[in-house]
């Protein structure tokens, strides 16, 4: 088997002979034990019925370890697993079903991919682990002959932007329809004398992206029959008068041009598709990765009398077991490692295949109509009649008998599964993967160890605050837990939510006996007496989730983290004690994570007042308040002060202190995790007394910049200055001296808390019968955007107050699912 030899280390590429001939002279080499087949296709569209699956028949018949798709026309970005096939794709980020390329791997090929980069509709980059460098796939769709000269440049732009995020020492392949002609004829080291046809603009422009990237294009260097290189037919092709080019191209790096050893097209095959697919034969060594995923245990087996029963003799049994002696963190080992063994013994998951509408009749009738192809028309445009129909009825029968499922299953109140089928019908169970993350100065992030110094830079700033070390004195208040808060605490546990790090799940603390409480009883008293908290629960990994489509920015991101199960129950505990003594201190005004308050009733207040005010021709001047990500900037000292001020209990506030004090993070991205930053500011992620304490804190925010105020609308000899759903803020004034008044106060009120006013997001609104002149309202020295419009808790209000607006908006959102 010939030698792949490359000067791995050298930023020098070696020349190029021609195809299979020999290779210069190495310094460093190594030997291609596998040959893979790669391809790429136009396929027009991947948005129509059985299409995707046609692909893929096409696939194994031509032997093919991965498939580029340019234009696939689903929108979005994301994965799916079809047929023991996994498909990458990177659509339009409006909804639209046009451009958009994928990339189709086999189960085995699937298993090696290491990162997937959506660059954009035109764009996307796959990265595989191989021997002894890794593998960069990126699949394109050029704009057509047609597009300007900017698009082109921005195609080309976007290009050569993840090129220089790639690792020079890498294999570099890049594929798709480029929409371009080079033609025949040897014209630089990058295109080969065995092109087809004239070359036009476009291909000047894709020789010298060729070129300045050291880049093969590999099917204009194997001489074959012009049937074996044409990749695109015009619509105007008939016999006697030919019309096809070469506009697909597969290109890889030079020094890695002797791995592929045949390319070339396959114009039998068939997928309604006026190009046909171009085929390369690469030599690599790929290699597998070893993800450490956590195992997924399905809970509801305990539904079943026999393994609950087994499930809670084992954990009860290691709980009579456990001595007194232990530590708390021994205590917590023991019962981790016996909850492993109960899933792994009860509760492991059934493999069921995923069954597909698709049926073998179709698949043979698309084998045959591949027969036909270039041969008979009239029998082949037949049969793609009756493929159509069949696919029509085979997709019929699917979703009717899928909705009798569901029927069944909401007839038995069976809401999980119920809401798993609806997903699998509705294409909901595809993986969607956000946007593109970029750095502080907008360069695109590629490699995952970037990705990871991206965002604990980030977190690492966000958090980190100045803030000494903060003793409590005189820790004397205090009663001892006792067992029914404990079982009240299980008993409002959740089921079906996500474990947190020790993986135990809700279901099984409900299973415990009195051992199994006694036990939490000890263990529970012992933290809240000495206010040591176990390191484990101080610890949390942060999961990233986009606030919006196409997130680029870590800060269009929300960070979250799971908590243990254990600690939740101890923490409601502690919530339960101090909920009543710190909601006695919030004002009337916020409807924020409050008993029987919410949304509706914030917005029954503002309409109320607002109307009244109309009524009376008083005009309202509103400011909507967006503060800068205000649970993460708590500061911590602030918020034990103002807890001090309230009547908790000396070891509950000692509770929430060290929890505060000595909480660390990391950051999850893909594979790999951070390491641990110190988290000096904010509100716990996902804790449950963090909207309690942010509501408290905020209390304070609020009533030293408001309290002494005259500014804002008299009702009954009371002033309403404000109304808040916890951070969601909406001040209000009866002229703008009063609104400037207010807004100043919460500014300078907000300094000494450490939050902050989002000044491009503050924005405020005069609600009056008549037109009312702009007063120049500002914050921070900033003029603040007037507005006519604008959404407050997803309802949207307008100056004039004009509720056919508000239904008509609700109209085109449509009405709630039912399910």
């Amino acid at each position: 088997m010939a030698m792949l030899r490359a000067k791995i280390n050298s930023g020098v590429s070696s020349s190029i002979g021609s195809p299979g001939g020999a290779v210069t002279s190495i310094t460093e080499g190594f030997k291609c034990r596998e040959e893979i087949r790669i391809g790429t296709w136009n396929v027009k569209t991947m948005n129509q019925g059985g299409k995707i699956h046609n692909a893929i028949q096409e696939m194994t018949r031509l032997n093919l370890n991965f498939l580029g798709v340019s234009e696939m026309r689903w929108p979005g970005t994301g994965s799916v697993n079809i047929q023991d096939h996994q498909v990458f794709y990177s659509g339009t980020d409006n909804g639209k079903h046009e451009y958009g390329v994928g990339l189709i791997l086999t189960k085995e090929i699937a298993k090696c991919v290491d990162n997937f980069i959506p660059v954009s509709c035109r764009v996307m980059l796959v990265q595989i682990k191989a021997k002894p460098v890794d593998l960069n796939i990126i699949q394109v769709y050029a704009p057509t002959s047609d597009a300007t000269e900017e698009e082109i440049e921005d195609f080309y732009s976007s290009l050569n932007q993840v090129l220089k995020k790639l690792k020079k020492q890498d294999i570099l392949i890049i594929m798709g329809d480029f929409n371009a002609k080079l033609g025949a004829g040897k014209t630089s080291q990058s295109v080969g004398p065995f092109g087809l046809g004239n070359r036009n603009p476009r291909g000047d422009e894709l020789e010298t992206f060729a070129v300045t990237n050291q880049l093969a294009v590999m099917n204009t260097w194997f001489k074959l029959h012009p049937r074996r290189l044409y990749t695109w037919k015009s619509p105007m092709d008939k016999p006697g008068k030919i019309v096809r080019n070469q506009i697909d191209y597969i290109l890889i790096s030079k020094r890695y041009r002797n791995a592929i050893t045949s390319v070339k097209t396959y114009p039998g095959a068939d997928i309604q598709s006026d190009h046909v697919p171009l085929v390369a034969t690469f030599k690599v060594k790929l290699k597998r990765i070893t993800t450490k995923n956590m195992k997924m245990y399905d809970l509801r087996k305990l539904k079943d009398p026999h393994s609950k029963q087994t499930a809670k003799q084992i954990l009860n049994e290691t709980m009579r077991n456990i001595e007194e002696k232990n530590t708390v963190k021994e205590k917590l080992e023991i019962v981790q490692r016996t909850c492993k063994e109960i899933k792994e013994k009860c509760l492991k998951k059934d493999v069921r295949k995923k069954k597909t509408w698709m049926t073998d009749e179709i698949l043979n009738l698309m084998d045959q109509r591949r027969g036909y192809k270039n041969r008979d028309e009239i029998r082949y445009n037949n049969l793609n009649k009756e493929i159509r129909r069949k696919i029509r009825e085979a997709k019929s029968l699917w979703i009717e008998g899928r909705c009798k499922e569901i029927e069944e299953l909401e007839r038995k109140h069976d809401s999980f599964n119920l809401h798993k089928k609806v997903k699998e019908m509705t294409n909901l169970n595809r993986k969607p993967r956000t946007g593109n993350l970029i750095d502080e100065q907008g360069n695109l992030v590629v490699q995952e160890e970037e990705k990871i110094k991206v965002w604990e830079k980030y977190v690492t700033e966000l958090f980190t605050d100045r803030r000494d070390e903060y003793a409590l004195s005189n820790i004397e208040s205090g009663i001892e837990i006792s067992m029914a808060e404990i079982e009240r605490a299980i008993q409002k546990a959740k089921n079906k939510k996500a474990c947190g790090p020790d993986e135990i799940p809700a279901e099984f603390l409900k299973m415990l006996q009195a051992n199994g409480k006694q036990y939490l009883l000890q263990m529970f008293n012992q933290i809240y007496e000495t206010g040591v908290i176990p390191e484990d629960w101080l610890k949390s990994t942060f999961i990233t989730l986009p606030k919006k489509s196409n997130a680029k920015k870590c800060s269009d991101y929300r960070t979250i983290s799971l908590m243990s199960h254990t600690l939740k129950i101890f923490l409601k505990i502690i919530h339960n004690r101090i909920y009543d003594k710190l909601e006695e201190n919030i004002s009337n005004t916020q409807f924020g994570f409050r008993n029987n308050l919410g949304t509706r009733e914030a917005l029954f207040s503002i309409q109320m007042l607002v109307q009244k005010c109309r009524d009376l021709e008083h005009p309202v001047y509103m400011c909507f308040i967006d503060f800068e990500k205000a649970f993460d900037k708590v500061n911590h000292k602030k918020l034990i002060d103002v807890l001090k001020t309230s009547n908790i209990q000396d070891k509950e506030l000692q509770i929430i202190k060290n929890l505060y004090w000595n909480q660390r993070a990391n950051i999850m991205v893909g594979n790999s995790i951070s390491e641990d930053v110190n988290i000096q500011k904010g509100v716990r992620q996902g804790c449950i007394l963090s909207p309690l304490l942010f509501n408290f804190y905020s209390e304070h925010v609020f009533r030293e910049a408001l309290e002494s105020t005259e500014g804002g609308i008299k009702i009954d000899d009371k002033i309403l200055n404000n109304i808040r759903y916890a951070d969601d803020t909406v001040l209000l004034a009866s002229s703008p001296s009063e609104l400037q008044l207010l807004i100043d106060n919460i500014v300078n009120s907000c300094n000494e808390y450490g939050l902050k006013l989002n000044t491009n997001k503050t924005k405020y609104m005069i609600v009056h019968k008549k037109p009312q002149p702009t007063p120049n309202i500002k914050a921070y020295g900033q003029t603040l955007e007037r507005t006519e419009n604008i959404v407050y808790l997803g309802c949207n209000l307008n100056q004039n107050w004009e509720v056919s607006k508000k239904i008509k908006i609700r109209i085109e959102r449509g009405p709630p699912s039912s399910i």
